[in-house]
Formats: C-alpha cells, sequence, structure tokens
C-alpha cells in the first residue's frame, strides 16, 4: 500500500463506518489526524499525496485496530479537548464531554468575572482583597477545575478525587497547561470535609450519575472502555454522590456560596427536593443547549 494521507484517510474511514455513522467516522479521523498527527482537516484536500514512513504507517495501523475495537479516538491518541484546552486522558478518566462545558460556562458567568476581575466579588459581595475559592468534586482528568482556573487566573481552585493515579494525571493536565490548582485526595463517599477547608465561594462537581440498568442504552465505546465508577451508581440510589456533595457543601460553602452540577435528566426533581430539605436556596434546574435537563444550580 502507498502510504499516503489521502489512502490512509480513506482506509480509516471505510474500517470505522462499519461501526459509527458516516458523521460521526469523519469527525473521529479528523480529531484523529489533527491531535495524533497534527495535520489539520485542510490538509486533507492541499496535500492528500503527503507520504509517511513504514514505522508512522505501523503505529497508524495498531491506532486503527484500538478504534475498530471501540476505543474512544481521545484514549487512542491520548489526549481531549475541554474549553478550548488540552488535556491528557487515560482510560482511568472520564473524557471531558461538551455539556460540561456549558457548566463551566455557567458558572463563569454567574461569578460574573473575567481574567481582569476574578475575585467573585461581583457575586457573592467578598471583599475585594479576598480571593475567589472554587472547589471540583470528582476532578478525573481535572478539566473543570483546570478551566476555571485559567479563566480565574487570581482564584484558588481546589480539586479532589478518590485516586493518587487520578490525581497523577490531572496535575500533569495543570502543569500542560500552565495553571495552579491545589488537588487534594479525597474519597468523596467516605470521607468527611475536615481536609477540604471552608469558605468556598462556589463548589462545582459532575459526579457519577447513571443508573446501571441504563448501561445498554449507551454506545458501546463508553461502556466497554471508560471507568465504570466515574459513571454508573445504584439503580436504588441515584442520588448517592449528590447526597454527600451536598452535605459536605453545606459545611465547605461560604453564606450564599454557589453549588452547580451535572445531573441526570430523571432525577431533577427529586434532587431539587433534597436541596431543599437541606435548606439550599435560589435553586434553578437548567437545560443545556440540546434542551434536556442537565444541570441544577442553588446558593448555601
Amino acid at each position: 500500500m502507498n502510504f499516503t494521507l489521502h489512502n490512509i484517510r480513506n482506509l480509516y474511514l471505510s474500517s470505522l463506518y462499519i461501526l459509527y455513522d458516516k458523521r460521526e467516522a469523519e469527525a473521529i479521523v479528523r480529531y484523529y489526524f489533527e491531535l495524533k498527527w497534527e495535520i489539520p482537516a485542510h490538509e486533507f484536500a492541499i496535500h492528500p499525496d503527503k507520504n509517511f514512513q513504514n514505522e508512522e504507517w505501523q503505529e497508524m495501523q495498531n491506532d486503527l485496530q484500538r478504534l475498530q475495537n471501540g476505543e474512544p479516538v481521545q484514549y487512542v491518541v491520548g489526549k481531549s479537548e475541554f474549553y478550548g484546552l488540552t488535556m491528557r486522558v487515560n482510560p482511568l478518566v472520564l473524557i471531558p464531554r461538551p455539556e460540561t462545558e456549558e457548566l463551566v460556562e455557567r458558572l463563569l458567568k454567574q461569578l460574573s468575572v473575567n481574567a481582569t476581575n476574578s475575585n467573585c466579588k461581583d457575586a457573592i459581595g467578598l471583599h475585594a482583597t479576598q480571593p475567589c475559592r472554587i472547589l471540583d468534586f470528582c476532578t478525573g482528568s481535572g478539566a473543570i477545575a483546570i478551566a476555571l482556573a485559567k479563566h480565574l487566573p487570581e482564584a484558588e481552585v481546589w480539586a479532589t478525587d478518590y485516586s493518587r493515579e487520578i490525581l497523577e494525571l490531572a496535575q500533569h493536565n495543570a502543569e500542560d497547561n500552565h495553571v495552579q490548582v491545589n488537588f487534594i485526595l479525597h474519597d468523596l463517599l467516605k470521607e468527611d470535609a475536615a481536609k477540604l477547608g471552608q469558605d468556598f465561594q462556589a463548589i462545582i462537581s459532575n459526579p457519577p450519575y447513571i443508573p446501571q440498568s441504563h448501561k445498554a442504552l449507551l454506545h458501546k465505546n463508553v461502556t466497554e472502555h471508560e471507568p465504570a465508577e466515574a459513571l454508573f451508581v445504584p439503580d436504588d440510589k441515584p442520588l448517592l454522590f449528590y447526597e454527600c456533595i451536598a452535605l459536605l457543601s453545606k459545611e465547605l460553602l461560604a453564606d450564599n456560596g454557589l453549588l452547580f452540577l451535572e445531573t441526570h435528566e430523571d432525577y431533577h426533581d427529586e434532587l431539587e427536593s433534597m436541596l431543599l430539605q437541606l435548606h439550599y436556596h435560589h435553586i434553578e434546574k437548567i437545560k443545556d443547549l440540546n434542551g434536556k435537563p442537565r444541570f441544577i444550580t442553588c446558593k448555601n
């Protein structure tokens, strides 16, 4: 085979059409070549005869086999894009979703800040000398915390997860994106708030929330490759993580501090009731850009 960009691209597409529809397969191929080989989409038309060395072709064959096995392209290239940033990812962590970018965007807007005014004083009523303190539970790759730190350079951003290996990956992502995030080893389901500090102006989280019974509804590239512990909760405890987050946040948030959560569309009312029972106020249920119930925000 002649190892040209045109031929290899066509091989990738024909192989992936078996697993994905045409549009998704083309998106995967574009993503693969841009992130792995730094070849943007327009190069396919401008330089179709670009040649690759035999060693490169061997690597491409191995990558194609992984893609044909249903492995997400983000794991194959080891990178994912989130809120304009590039994050390292591996099967230990969930691949950041576009919907979660909306969660970050909404928190930034709620805080009424930008790169030159990043101490939350507009939203929270702080004295100008106090830095904004934000906590991200279940950080995974660190995507949420790192995006917030990037756009709030004067804020103090903290993030937790239960695994040292996960936090090491998140720390690498913070360093790659030139931000400071304070990562804390903390098991949300087992530990109290003692080592997490106090007086956070905002707490944000995209915790596991998909009931086990919904597993069959997901594509196999999710269920067979992404970490189940980052996705699923028992059917009889759909609010398992939210209960822990809400209880801990009562201790951790400053007065009128913000709680921002990504949620399952089937449990919005149930989660709202729980938050009311814990005396949160200004509860707002929000739909995502696709019109699905996706987020809940409130104040302490």
